[in-house]
């Protein structure tokens, strides 16, 4: 088993934050650690089905290998519609919900862009994470400790064509949104059971630097401890909008510096960002943190 410090940092279990009656820090055990190889190899998947815009052939190649990633995890995702989001769902045995997303799609209309770390990192993380949780419900047969997590694979965040994102983007997390308005349907969880969100994009760069973009929530940046994370950037429109807008505490795990120059970086929505510009030890560092942000001790 892997023992993971509830809520303390990925380097290691402190004691700043042991509560004087606690003889140590609380531990959560997940069947396996966090495997860096194999998220990698979920980024080469994707980056071999090629381009992947929202309703492409290659689109639909990349929801089937999210459901069957998922499925093998022993989940049972659900895809959504009109715009494909795939959603899983782990148990808790406490109220609340807390969603962890990533956006499958990647930008159209630039020749030879595969988008590995623009979105393939983010799924890759994810689908790693419904391994080690699916895994934990698997081997305890039991919901998980904490609150219900439900992993969300988002479609259509990038805008079509030359239309600006605050119009045309964030298709697929505003429909998500709207279905828990509405109750919760195809597979999202009514609005009122969700406390938190997170979201994952660009995770994937080996220089990686995560500072808290200014519309995410500052207690839930808080609870991301590591050496990437660490100071501010400017607001940056992204799927966890939505859920803000919705009132729902959101965070962006974003790295939006990704390759030479200024934001968003020279390898940003070009051909160049592919596979040798993302490392499996970045993945694994925000797969980590996100785990000890959301995971309660036993």
């Amino acid at each position: 088993m892997v023992a993971l410090c509830a809520g303390l940092t990925a380097a290691g279990c402190g004691s700043d934050s042991t509560p004087p009656e606690s003889s140590g820090p609380q531990v959560f055990e997940l069947p396996q650690a966090f495997d860096a190889g194999r998220a990698l190899a979920d980024v080469r998947a994707q980056v071999r089905i090629g381009p992947r815009p929202a309703g492409s052939p290659g689109s639909r190649r990349e929801v089937a290998l999210i459901v069957a990633r998922l499925r093998a995890a022993g989940l049972e995702p659900i895809v959504q519609r009109p715009y494909r989001n795939v959603v899983a769902r782990i148990g808790g045995e406490q109220p609340g919900t807390i969603v962890i997303g990533a956006h499958h799609d990647t930008k159209d209309g630039i020749p030879g862009f595969v988008g590995a770390n623009d979105g393939a990192s983010g799924v890759a993380v994810l689908l790693e994470l419904a391994r080690l949780l699916g895994g934990f419900v698997e081997a305890e047969r039991r919901p998980l400790p904490g609150q219900t997590i439900v992993l969300a694979f988002f479609d259509a965040e990038e805008a079509r064509g030359e239309r600006p994102i605050e119009e045309d983007g964030l298709r697929g997390s505003r429909q998500f949104v709207r279905l828990a308005e509405a109750g919760g349907a195809q597979g999202a969880p009514a609005l009122e059971r969700i406390t938190a969100m997170y979201l994952l994009d660009l995770v994937g760069d080996c220089d990686l630097a995560i500072p808290r973009e200014l519309n995410s929530d500052p207690g839930l940046y808080a609870r991301l401890r590591g050496p990437p994370f660490g100071g501010e950037t400017a607001p940056i429109i992204d799927d966890h909008l939505p859920f803000l807008e919705a009132g729902i505490p959101a965070v962006d795990i974003i790295d939006f510096t990704y390759g030479p120059g200024p934001p968003p970086g020279a390898w940003w929505h070009t051909p160049r960002d592919t596979l040798d510009k993302v490392c499996g030890a970045s993945l694994r560092t925000v797969g980590n943190a996100v785990l000890l942000a959301t995971l309660p001790g036993p």
